[in-house]
């Protein structure tokens, strides 16, 4: 997706939030949840040429920020094996942070739809650090930012209890081509207050 319908996105759901009249209430962090999600990550584009589909997990804390928009913050950790014809390393670490809204919609109820920015920090399985081949930057670490779109779907609820599936596209603002992932997890959350 392109930056700017990213950013139309984004400006989209702030002006549909000020745009509607509520009642003068604090909403910010009147509900605080705590989240545990696994799933699998999908690499799209030039980057699934490197490493395979994968296994992560990550954990989350979702609060209310206004009437229908929630804030979440992630960290989480998915281990990347590279393609078998690729011999500089095994795999690749990487741990993840996201940060984002989530607004749900009258007219899509359950589903919550969400924007954010993600930081990326990846490190090789082993690799010879003189090595000036493809790839070889990630022998001592490499970060990157990106940004994602997100879908939630609550399932099932059940008192303080909730389990659903979230589903992320992720864009990886690496050079000199930009990465895609597709993330799709199970989470199970609980209200804390």
């Amino acid at each position: 997706m392109k930056n700017q319908y990213f950013f139309a996105l984004i400006l989209f759901a702030f002006a549909y939030g000020f745009s509607a009249e509520v009642e003068t209430k604090d909403y910010m962090f009147s509900e605080g949840y705590l989240a545990l999600e696994g799933g699998e990550a999908y690499p799209w584009g030039i980057i699934e040429d490197a490493v395979q589909p994968s296994l992560y997990g990550q954990g989350e804390f979702y609060y209310r920020y206004w009437e229908n928009t929630y804030g979440l913050v992630q960290f989480g950790y998915a281990y990347f094996r590279t393609q078998d014809y690729f011999k500089r390393f095994l795999g690749v670490h990487q741990f993840h942070g996201r940060v984002g809204l989530d607004h749900q919609f009258s007219w899509m109820r359950p589903i919550l739809l969400g924007v954010g920015f993600s930081c990326i920090w990846a490190r090789s399985d082993g690799g010879d650090p003189e090595d000036k081949g493809p790839g070889v930057m990630l022998t001592d670490n490499e970060s990157e930012f990106g940004s994602f779109i997100k879908a939630k779907l609550p399932i099932l609820k059940y008192e303080k209890y909730a389990v659903g599936l979230n589903i992320y596209w992720e864009h990886i603002w690496t050079l000199p081509e930009k990465s895609n992932m597709l993330w799709i997890g199970l989470f199970v959350q609980r209200r804390m207050w």
